[in-house]
């Protein structure tokens, strides 16, 4: 059975986009026959993400009636299958994010794992992105302004019936102003399920149009990544050994 997953933030700026393609990246190393499709229809960045060039068909021109869903796959160096959106304004002018759900359908079957990088804020793309899930990963950062937002993208997903599996807590630093995951769970009312230090590496790898999981796959943060991912998928995958002086074994030790 296809699961429709929505990686969602509510607030721009707080790494969705960059969890949503190394989750992606970390499942079709696992062997999931997955795909990752853009739904950030006004202001699209996955493709910059991942280096891909103007793709002749693209989310837009699905949602236009303008080709069908599969002619808009492209498959990455990788191996990796993408979904990616027209970055023009003409796309943007022309396109109906209310056609999202019916579009979704049509990759039930196809794949095991439908991935969507949700846009940023709470507009109708957004709501569309949500509506169009069976699940939702939230994405957030440990300050009230991010947390709150995320709040509202949860309590969308609530109204939608859609299930929420739980937050990644992304650029993290172990400041002591940072909101800690007990303060974050209590607030947002769901477990978080993931915990991502900030790291110069992802900005490294986003200039190298790579994920983090290959750039730099044995990292403490693409480590995490790829157990979150494997959780998501219920594949078993062991961890390796983080030194405990590790910043990713302190922030895990000081936030449980």
């Amino acid at each position: 059975m296809t699961r429709l997953l929505s990686v969602v933030s509510g607030k721009g700026g707080v790494g969705k986009t960059t969890i949503s393609v190394n989750l992606a990246a970390s499942l079709y190393d696992f062997g999931v026959n997955s795909v990752l499709m853009d739904t950030n229809l006004t202001t699209p960045n996955l493709g910059f993400h991942l280096g891909i060039p103007l793709h002749p068909k693209t989310i837009h021109d699905v949602l236009r009636n303008e080709a069908n869903i599969h002619e808009a796959v492209y498959t990455h160096p990788t191996g990796l299958k993408v979904i990616p959106a027209g970055i023009s304004i003409s796309d943007l002018k022309t396109t109906n994010p209310e056609r999202l759900a019916r579009v979704v359908l049509d990759l039930v079957g196809e794949y095991d794992l439908v991935i969507m990088d949700g846009s940023a804020g709470l507009g109708k793309e957004s709501i569309a992105s949500i509506e169009s899930a069976d699940e939702v990963l939230v994405v957030t950062n440990p300050n009230i302004p991010a947390v709150t937002d995320a709040l509202k993208a949860v309590k969308l997903s609530e109204e939608f019936g859609t299930n929420v599996l739980g937050v990644v807590l992304n650029r993290v630093t172990g400041s002591k102003a940072e909101l800690d995951v007990e303060d974050v769970e209590s607030l947002i009312g769901y477990p978080v399920v993931s915990i991502i230090p900030e790291d110069p590496l992802f900005q490294e790898s986003l200039a190298a149009k790579t994920p983090l999981v290959y750039y730099a796959p044995k990292s403490k943060p693409a480590l995490e990544l790829k157990r979150l991912a494997a959780e998501i998928a219920g594949i078993e995958w062991k961890m390796p050994k983080v030194s405990q002086g590790s910043l990713l074994q302190k922030l895990i030790n000081l936030f449980r």
